[in-house]
């Protein structure tokens, strides 16, 4: 019986034996196999280093190791930061993916009001407006009006007139030409 206790626990020692053998041999493959990508990426790195140097020193870029360490350093740090620019990115992405449809349709929209003005004739109204306006002699004649309005303010001392001084200033030839074209001007207005 003895012998039989012992042999139970000789067996059990070998199951956890095994166990242990069979858990040392897969540490032993999975150092292996990082051992294999950790000689693999070096090599990879220092072919990607040397045709980096390659092509830096053909175009005759000079590169402070310092200056890279730096660099890295700023990056680390800044991890947060730049994951949250790339979300607003995508944000921006999404939203303009979002908005074409409405931006498409604002310019349909846009074209046929356009289409619509130009139908019944206010464009090219518009247009001939324009056109009258920017002539030299009607543009002198704005700023003229524009400057006069500016300068003469209402006053009531200068402007409290009687009808014979009124009528004294009628008899001035600038007065005169200025209510003449006046009154042209408003039955040009009137036929129109």
């Amino acid at each position: 019986m003895a012998n039989e206790h012992l042999q139970e626990q000789i067996n059990e020692l070998n199951q956890k034996l095994d166990r242990v053998l069979e858990y040392v041999e897969i540490q032993h493959r999975k150092r292996e196999e990082w051992d294999d990508l950790v000689s693999d990426l070096s090599i990879v790195t220092k072919d990607a280093f040397a045709n980096t140097v390659q092509i830096l020193d053909k175009a005759g870029v000079e590169v402070d190791p310092d200056s890279i360490q730096s660099l890295l350093v700023k990056l680390l740090r800044n991890l947060d930061t730049l994951n949250e620019m790339m979300e607003m990115m995508e944000s921006a992405k999404d939203f303009f993916k979002d908005a074409t449809p409405i931006f498409q349709q604002i310019g349909l929209d846009t074209v046929n009001k356009m289409n619509e003005l130009e139908q019944k004739g206010y464009i090219d109204s518009l247009l001939d407006i324009m056109k009258n306006l920017t002539r030299p002699d009607n543009l002198a004649a704005l700023q003229r009006i524009s400057h006069a309005l500016n300068e003469v303010k209402m006053d009531d001392k200068t402007d409290n007139k009687s009808f014979w001084q009124l009528f004294k200033q009628l008899r001035s030839p600038e007065v005169r030409k200025t209510l003449s074209y006046s009154m042209r001007f408003l039955e040009e207005i009137n036929k129109k």
